[in-house]
């Protein structure tokens, strides 16, 4: 079922994170958190702070996991309803785990594979699978530059 979910999704996908719910568990004072878009995905920390921070922990170690497996992320949904006694966070993707799934969204969107993005950069397909995979680089403005023209895009940078 979790996979199904994840691969019917085509087109370009650029998620910044999830919501979270985070509730305190009245038996033993620990801090609960729970993804209603990636219902695999509970954990729990000692306080509010340690619970939030293995939640972004668990939240991108199964995303990585999910991408090795070439699964989609899953179109997020609306900030949840919070129930007496939750608090909804966001959980923030990191960086590399964000950018790998959307360069590969970018490259799939326009109907290429790994090896003939590489020839149109004029690099090896080992030193472009890199670049795709989360935390194997720390691709520059210029790199990530030269792959969007190599998929036929321009690169924007935006801050909000």
């Amino acid at each position: 079922m979790h996979k199904k979910r994840h691969t019917k999704q085509t087109g370009e996908q650029d998620i910044n994170g999830y919501w979270a719910i985070l509730y305190e568990d009245p038996e033993d004072g620990t801090f609960n958190i729970e993804f209603p878009d990636h219902p695999n995905i509970v954990t729990y920390g000692q306080d509010r702070e340690h619970a939030v921070e293995m939640a972004h922990e668990a939240l991108n170690a199964t995303l990585e996991t999910e991408f090795d497996r070439n699964l989609l992320l899953p179109t997020p949904t609306r900030r949840p309803s919070k129930k007496k006694g939750q608090e909804v966070v966001f959980v923030r993707l990191s960086p590399d785990i964000r950018t790998a799934f959307l360069l590969r969204s970018w490259r799939e969107s326009a109907g290429l594979n790994q090896s003939e993005v590489a020839r149109r950069m004029g690099i090896s397909t080992q030193a472009y699978q890199r670049m795709e995979r989360p935390g194997r680089s720390n691709l520059t403005v210029g790199t990530l530059d030269r792959i969007a023209t190599a998929i036929g895009k321009k690169l924007f940078i935006e801050a909000v």
